[in-house]
């Protein structure tokens, strides 16, 4: 009996927990980082301020939450990357597929336009650091799995290397003059080309390359 009186309380704090998450992504997504207060979150999540404290010190971290739970299917797909390839190059080929699909355009171009409205940044800062150590920590197994015998150096160098890779292809498509902005050709083909660069280095630089 005690252990279903357990059972259930968790199963309650967890179902208000993604409550909140999910205001919050709400939230976040037509007002923007920091632009609500605990209580426009306890409201629109259908439960009291208090609560809210009880699972975040504040709105932005369960934004945080939300962001990070965006990812996880892309998580997912990288944790098992290295299990399906081996090589670096087949690995590295793997991402570039997968970069590509709906799925990671979607989410990616999500995260970045909640992102773009938080004018003051450092806690996003902090959490995208998080976030891409995180990630690099993921593809580092991956690395692993799909070379056997690498050094942890090299699986971490090339990690971060294919994470910054990406990060700054979605940051040269989230700049890019006005009349390409939000193109999705551009966005490929940026994603594409970065990968590519890692994948065979300066090799994949040619005269006529440029994006």
């Amino acid at each position: 009996m005690l252990n279903r009186k357990i059972r259930n309380t968790e199963s309650v704090k967890e179902k208000n927990r993604q409550a909140i998450i999910d205001a919050a992504g709400e939230l976040a997504s037509t007002r923007g980082i920091g632009s609500f207060t605990a209580v426009d979150l306890a409201e629109r999540a259908g439960t009291s301020r208090r609560s809210i404290f009880n699972h975040f010190h504040s709105a932005d971290d369960a934004v945080y939450a939300y962001l990070s739970q965006c990812l996880e299917g892309l998580f997912e797909r990288a944790s098992n990357i290295g299990e399906s390839t081996g090589s670096a190059d087949d690995l590295i080929s793997y991402l570039q597929r997968t970069v590509l699909l709906d799925e990671s355009y979607e989410i990616l171009e999500h995260i970045s336009a909640v992102i773009s409205t938080d004018a003051r940044r450092s806690g996003t800062l902090a959490w995208a650091s998080q976030i891409i150590e995180r990630a690099a920590n993921v593809l580092a197994d991956a690395v692993r799995h799909a070379v056997p015998n690498v050094s942890d150096v090299d699986a971490h160098l090339l990690s971060h290397t294919i994470i910054s890779a990406i990060q700054t292809a979605q940051a040269l498509w989230v700049n890019m003059s006005e009349e390409h902005k939000g193109s999705r050709e551009e966005w490929n083909s940026l994603h594409h080309r970065a990968l590519e660069l890692v994948r065979i280095g300066p090799v994949a630089l040619r005269a006529d390359s440029a994006i």
